[in-house]
């Protein structure tokens, strides 16, 4: 009946919403008891949105069922949550919508949060939702991590990830995954953070962080990483794949060097690996005592990205437990390999796939270097 009469909107008015209601009164009164045409049309055009939603949650609905991910003609439902000042630049338009018509995310204080705040938000949390639960703490500058850690203390934890590159950090986000205690809260007041993300905060902590006022303070108690799409655009092509969110485990792992890493050394290179993923590629990722100590980003260059991982590790610590690194993609020379060593990394885990991994382990080999192969690549673009 909806979409009949939004046919017809030459000679019918549909309303579809009591948010209608009172525009609709103004329009009988200033037209004597009609409409207008224009009235009519934008009426009408509501209408078809709603009758469309509605279809495209039924259709996604029995793709769900059907278990059928990439239908011939892909429908994307979505509600609009906030019109944002801009987006990436003053120059861009931008909103935010979402296919749930909530994002479970509760901004408790602070600014109105920009286009750039929300792309590091759903960075921080991808990452912090892979870590054991309510341990860990992800910071986040420009989409990528500069520091993160699983010690299970939560003042350890983010003093930690903050000592990976505190330069960085500065005007950064912090997503901890436990509810944020006083004693911490008093040391995040320390830095200068754009936004703070806990599963809850104490009534204390909360007095604390709203002394600044602008800070956005977010309680992500019930986000949670669903089976849902990445997509990326251009004009008017669409890119559609899953997230990258694989819970690894140690069989998704091969050990190919002669010297095999304990317990500690196998855990530090996972949870290398896994914060790695979520580096821009070309991405290296240095870690010790279960926090990063080094990460080189975004490089066209393996290479570089190693020195810069290195580089970091130099200026901001002195690690005194032993090294271990993390590739997001196979290392096509063994001049990678060979500047992590020489660095005093002990073991490295990538992926397999190199028509030069037997120079890679043979290398590791001559050198008593831990060499970990992954069954999996994990690019980030």
């Amino acid at each position: 009946m909806v979409r009949a009469a939004a046919k017809n909107y030459k000679d019918v008015t549909v309303i579809t919403s009591p948010e209608q209601y009172s525009e609709f009164v103004s329009e009988l009164k200033n037209n004597k008891g009609n409409t207008s045409l224009k009235f009519r049309k934008k009426m009408s055009q509501l209408a078809f949105t709603e009758t469309a939603y509605y279809d495209s949650v039924i259709s996604n609905y029995f793709n769900n069922i059907t278990n059928t991910t990439f239908p011939k003609k892909k429908i994307i439902q979505a509600s609009l949550i906030e019109k944002l000042r801009y987006g990436e630049n003053p120059h861009q338009n931008a909103s935010i919508y979402s296919q749930n018509e909530e994002l479970k995310l509760k901004t408790i204080h602070g600014k109105k949060l920009s286009f750039n705040n929300y792309s590091d938000i759903f960075a921080a949390l991808n990452i912090s939702k892979t870590f054991p639960e309510n341990i860990g703490t992800v910071i986040i500058k420009h989409t990528n991590p500069c520091g993160a850690s699983i010690l299970k203390g939560k003042l350890d934890s983010y003093l930690s990830a903050l000592s990976c590159d505190p330069l960085s950090a500065f005007g950064g986000i912090v997503s901890c995954n436990f509810r944020i205690n006083k004693k911490l809260a008093l040391e995040l007041n320390k830095t200068f953070l754009e936004v703070i993300i806990g599963k809850g905060f104490e009534k204390d902590a909360l007095k604390i962080l709203k002394l600044k006022k602008n800070t956005r303070i977010i309680d992500a108690s019930n986000f949670s990483l669903n089976e849902v799409f990445k997509f990326h655009s251009i004009n008017d092509a669409i890119l559609l794949q899953n997230e990258d969110k694989k819970i690894f485990s140690k069989k998704d792992f091969r050990i190919v060097s002669k010297r095999k890493p304990n317990n500690l050394q196998l855990e530090n290179l996972i949870f290398a690996f896994n914060i790695c993923r979520y580096v821009k590629s070309n991405a290296i990722v240095l870690a010790s005592n279960r926090s990063t100590v080094g990460i080189g980003s975004g490089q066209p260059s393996r290479l570089d990205s190693c020195q810069i991982a290195i580089d970091k590790m130099n200026k901001f610590l002195n690690p005194t437990n032993e090294i271990v690194a993390a590739s997001d993609a196979f290392f096509p020379f063994v001049d990678g390999v060979e500047k992590l060593v020489q660095s005093g990394i002990s073991a490295i885990i990538q992926p397999e796939g190199s028509i030069r991994d037997r120079e890679i382990i043979k290398f590791s080999n001559s050198t008593d270097t831990i060499l970990v192969f992954s069954k999996t690549r994990h690019f980030r673009h």
